[in-house]
């Protein structure tokens, strides 16, 4: 598992007169070469062109440096195309359950328009036969024309929509934006040009003593010294969260698997930051779905935790309140202590922890014409945010995180477990997630 470690600010002034200047070029250097190798990689994915050169040896020549920093802007460049592609084919798979939405929303409304139009014509006939009465016309000046103008313009609308959708299918090759794109549209070039060179990250090396080819980390003194491409500039540095690993993997033998250490430097303006990122070895689980297993069914306003033994019945409920008018911060900081608590009941009881496995692009696109209150809730409701804290603190601390399909867990137990068992909704959701994940068919 790849972690990081951050440093102290660094500042300019407590560095050599001259550090400053000299870091800052190194990084416009390194971005120029990031978005010519950027460029290079996109135009051989998206545009089937071929060079006769080696990507690095078309940098070096162009650029005039040593290997370390085109190597570094290739390998990043390479994974930012990689990523862009998957990207890509997220967005082609909401963009087409998003049509399949609005082609249902128009036969639903064109039903509606013909229901409509039917009524129209009978009225019509009505006042051909003679048989009008000032009732049907108050009807249909007042009800059933502005129904009819409305519907027609949800129609259009809803086709105009789809049409646009249907391009963005059509279109076959993405946009890239290096320093933002909102900096760009509204005109803050010092801001878009200073973070679209506000950072460098050079990889690790396996071979070798300092674990990198432009950063040395020397583990006695704690100083880090930078290669950069006029001379070497010391500095102390003191890391904080995963030192002890950090030092560890640096101090290993030549060539091992984890010894290999990236450092990614980033610019604040007055001062700069070093992140660490390096391999973590993570201990294989401690727990398992033998004697029973801990399901959660995440709510807006609560956690409902269930608790079940070796043959699938239930030995512990609990609620977890989550209060949604508290801070960020606040808010933030809850979450965290709920983290904790539930990886904590995992771990005393060797049990393993069972969560829905939720695409949450996908249910971002089911909420189109939903009711708007319905919707609100939604959007506000941090499910991503709560889950990856009790992941990520579970998968520090030896526990098993099992993920189950979603689907109609809530409605499994709301029509099987309620009325036998007498515990609400969100209970039995949580008992049939654990169920589920212990292999068990609701």
């Amino acid at each position: 598992m790849k972690v990081f470690s951050m440093s102290q600010r660094i500042y300019y002034k407590d560095l050599e007169p001259d550090a400053e200047l000299i870091i800052k070029k190194d990084l416009e250097l390194y971005n120029c070469m990031l978005h010519k190798a950027f460029k290079i990689c996109f135009d051989r994915a998206y545009k089937d062109v071929t060079y006769s050169e080696t990507d690095q040896r078309m940098i070096k020549s162009f650029y005039g440096t040593s290997d370390y920093f085109p190597l570094s802007a290739i390998y990043e460049a390479k994974a930012l195309v990689k990523s862009l592609k998957c990207r890509e084919k997220e967005d082609r798979d909401l963009i087409k359950t998003r049509i399949k939405k609005i082609d249902k929303k128009i036969k639903k409304k064109e039903k509606q328009l013909k229901k409509a139009l039917k009524e129209k014509e009978k009225l019509i006939n009505r006042s051909k036969k003679k048989k009008y009465t000032e009732e049907d016309y108050l009807y249909e000046v007042r009800v059933l024309d502005p129904n009819i103008k409305r519907l027609k313009s949800i129609i259009r609308n809803l086709k105009f929509r789809k049409n646009r959708n249907e391009f963005k299918l059509k279109r076959k090759m993405p946009s890239v934006c290096f320093g933002g794109k909102k900096n760009l549209k509204n005109g803050d070039l010092e801001t878009f040009r200073f973070r679209r060179q506000r950072r460098m990250l050079i990889t690790g090396r396996r071979q070798g003593k300092y674990s990198n080819n432009l950063f040395k980390l020397n583990v006695d003194n704690d100083m880090l010294t930078y290669r950069s491409t006029q001379k070497d500039i010391v500095f102390k540095v003191q890391f904080h969260k995963y030192k002890d690993e950090l030092y560890a993997g640096v101090n290993e033998k030549h060539n091992s698997p984890n010894k290999a250490v990236a450092y990614e430097l980033m610019d604040y303006g007055e001062y700069f930051i070093v992140k660490a990122i390096f391999e973590k070895h993570m201990n294989l689980p401690k727990t398992d779905t033998l004697y029973g297993a801990i399901g959660i069914d995440i709510n807006v306003d609560h956690i409902a935790l269930c608790e079940t033994n070796m043959d699938g019945n239930i030995v512990l409920i609990k609620k977890y309140p989550i209060h949604k008018e508290n801070t960020k911060n606040k808010q933030n900081e809850e979450l965290y202590q709920l983290a904790i608590e539930i990886m904590e009941q995992c771990k005393s009881k060797k049990k393993s922890l069972v969560v829905e496995d939720l695409n949450f692009k996908q249910l971002k696109t089911r909420m189109l014409y939903r009711p708007k209150k319905q919707n609100k809730t939604l959007s506000s409701f941090a499910y991503k945010k709560i889950l990856e804290k009790v992941e990520r603190k579970c998968l520090r601390n030896e526990v098993d995180v099992i993920k189950i399909d979603p689907k109609n867990t809530s409605k499994i137990g709301k029509e099987k477990y309620t009325k036998i068992k007498g515990l609400s909704v969100h209970y039995c959701a949580a008992y049939v997630i654990n169920r589920r994940g212990m292999g068990f068919v609701d």
